[in-house]
């Protein structure tokens, strides 16, 4: 009978470090990047947004005047008369002239990409949270099993 108790102490051992090394881990991870995706779908609605302010003729019917920033905090004030097309960052150091009904375009497809990356990350989340319930329920049994074999 000892060796049995043994041998499901270790079980139970080896499945509580599972779930806290290996599970609980995966768990952070997930969650940590999936802050990150959602920082980045706030950005772009952000930039949608300011998009928008930036090229509505009826609060700059004749362009608008911005300050920006040239380096170490200098800043140099600017006149932008035409808004209809403009330069957006696409990714590596690389920007391209998009008028503004293709800004929004691209700005809404990066939207939506980022929004299944995130629905992903939540079921991978979802399918973590499942194994750790199930694992502890595993653990629960074992130790049901154990304090039934000593009484």
């Amino acid at each position: 009978m000892a060796v049995a108790v043994s041998n499901i102490d270790s079980a139970i051992i080896k499945y509580e470090n599972f779930i806290n090394n290996v599970l609980k881990e995966s768990l952070r991870l997930h969650d940590q990047y999936l802050q990150k995706v959602n920082e980045e779908i706030s950005e772009l609605v952000q930039e949608k947004h300011t998009l928008k302010v930036i090229t509505d003729e009826k609060l700059h019917p004749n362009g608008f005047k911005t300050k920006v920033d040239i380096g170490c905090n200098f800043f140099m004030e600017a006149f932008v008369p035409d808004t209809s097309k403009l330069l957006m960052h696409i990714g590596l150091k690389h920007y391209m002239e998009f008028t503004v009904s293709e800004a929004n375009t691209y700005i809404d497809a990066r939207i939506k990409v980022y929004e299944a990356k995130a629905e992903e990350i939540k079921k991978k989340i979802y399918t973590t949270k499942a194994h750790i319930k199930l694992m502890l329920f595993g653990v629960q049994q074992l130790l049901n099993a154990k304090n039934e074999g000593v009484c």
